[in-house]
């Protein structure tokens, strides 16, 4: 296969095209016009042709000149645009995020962040993605997502992590509950009544942690009802059916008819993370800029 033409020859080309004068050629590209004549030659001695005609008088480009012109001139064009493309990508300035979260991320701290991250960067286009805990760790390892907000700890060498809320669980009853109106229940208490839980699938993590408080105080809870969606656990706790139990988070999200009281008793606080791959790129760089700033103000809001 024959060796290609370096850029620079091309580039040098194209200005003598373009100005049909060495001279003028030369000092745009700020070489000796000298230089710049054997550049020119040994480029059509690499080609095989002859790009240009050449008199005391004038400079025009031959047949295969003009070809060889039009068509290195959008290759150079997308070139320039390929490299400053990547550079506003690498800058945050464009290019695509995508995001993944869990249930409950997505009650105030992603489309803060969201919002916040779109008013900073109008032209980045973003993909939200509901998935579990466990779930978010596999489409992060295998790269089908950038940013993960999960339930944590995750500790892994490949993976950075952000402590976005330590939480306490909070317990939601229907209004008129005899644990409503308890200032701060206890696990033994909650533990014997009917609760409401979300499914193994679609809670995964959570749901886990969940039995894992229980079993630290050796508690069996009676799980009545199971759901895939936070709607549908809260549907049938507000239709009498059980109780539930939620990170803290939820304390103001607390839909009508169910009242929201904190666990007295629930040990090591829940844990709300982002995750993303080391090392981290110019995008996601950004957005976990604008998480640490949410999270920093959800800590100390004054």
């Amino acid at each position: 296969m024959k060796r290609l033409p370096e850029l620079a020859s091309i580039t040098a080309f194209l200005t003598v095209a373009e100005e049909l004068n060495f001279r003028r050629a030369a000092e745009r590209l700020a070489v000796d016009q000298t230089a710049l004549s054997r550049r020119i030659k040994a480029l059509e001695h690499q080609l095989g042709y002859q790009l240009l005609h050449r008199t005391t008088h004038d400079v025009r480009l031959t047949a295969a000149g003009e070809a060889f012109h039009d068509a290195n001139r959008s290759l150079v064009a997308g070139l320039a645009a390929a490299v400053e493309r990547g550079a506003r990508i690498a800058s945050g300035q464009s290019g695509h995020l995508r995001i993944a979260y869990m249930t409950f991320a997505a009650v105030e701290l992603m489309p803060a962040a969201v919002r916040a991250f779109g008013i900073r960067h109008p032209h980045v286009g973003l993909s939200l993605d509901y998935q579990p805990t466990q779930a978010q760790k596999l489409a992060l390892a295998r790269g089908e997502v950038d940013i993960g907000l999960m339930l944590g700890p995750f500790e892994h060498s490949d993976f950075e992590t952000l402590v976005l809320a330590e939480e306490g669980l909070v317990l939601i009853a229907p209004e008129g509950h005899p644990l409503a109106g308890a200032e701060a229940p206890s696990l033994a208490e909650i533990g014997r009544q009917p609760l409401v839980l979300g499914t193994d699938r679609q809670w995964d993590f959570y749901r886990a942690r969940i039995d894992e408080v229980f079993a630290a105080r050796g508690i069996c809870p009676r799980v009545a009802f199971q759901a895939p969606s936070l709607f549908g656990i809260l549907g049938l706790v507000r239709a009498g059916l059980g109780i539930t139990l939620v990170p803290g988070s939820m304390l103001g999200f607390c839909p009508r008819g169910l009242a929201a009281r904190p666990v007295a008793d629930a040990g090591a606080p829940m844990q709300s993370i982002a995750a993303w791959r080391r090392p981290a790129e110019g995008l996601v760089r950004e957005f976990v800029a604008d998480l640490r700033r949410l999270a920093v103000h959800r800590a100390d809001p004054g």
